[in-house]
């Protein structure tokens, strides 16, 4: 045996408490994100609502095991959460790893990229697009609750569906806090990674 040999471990850094804690705070801050959007979708998609998963013609008996009351709009919610939360992550991802912000001048200067970008736009747009209208609709349906029945403690839903121009702000201001907290997120894995090199 050679003990001359340098060890397998060798240059492997351990891992820094701070950038372990932050990941950690920004999976539980995605991980609520995504609840608080796919119980918004859940609430304004109610077409579906009838139409049973376990009604489904050869996986419906999984559905059936797992949750009987499961509906298609669950699973719509549920795309359409993963749809808001996963994009913001993947574009920033694809920011940081093509080193855009190095050089966006440079970055810019090749069609294909402007292709991309356009479309990335595009996309970006309708995500916030979605955010916006489906809070927006959560909030109007509380103002239409509010005309057949009276109550004196509306707390904050009841304010903003009596004022829609605050209503629709706030709506934006969540899209934009959910890309945010994607760009804090690809940040803090990226600083654990190069602590791990």
């Amino acid at each position: 045996m050679n003990f001359d040999e340098s060890s397998p471990f060798e240059g492997i850094s351990s891992l820094s408490f701070s950038a372990v804690v932050a990941v950690l705070f920004c999976f539980i801050l995605e991980s609520g994100m995504f609840t608080m959007f796919y119980a918004v979708y859940t609430e304004t998609i109610g077409i579906m609502n009838d139409t049973f998963l376990s009604e489904l013609p050869i996986i419906g008996a999984v559905f059936g095991v797992l949750d009987p009351d499961a509906n298609a709009s669950h699973i719509i919610s549920m795309l359409m959460a993963t749809f808001s939360v996963g994009t913001p992550l993947f574009i920033w991802s694809e920011v940081f790893r093509q080193k855009i912000m190095d050089d966006p001048q440079d970055w810019f200067s090749h069609p294909q990229n402007q292709i991309i970008a356009v479309f990335t736009g595009l996309i970006l747009f309708l995500v916030i697009g979605l955010e916006v209208v489906n809070l927006y609709t959560l909030i109007a349906r509380e103002d239409m609750e509010f005309v057949f029945v009276q109550t004196q403690d509306n707390g904050l839903m009841g304010y903003l569906a009596q004022n829609k121009g605050m209503a629709i702000a706030v709506s934006a201001v969540v899209a934009v806090i959910n890309i945010v907290l994607a760009l804090f997120s690809i940040r803090s894995i990226r600083s654990l990674k190069t602590t791990q090199e």
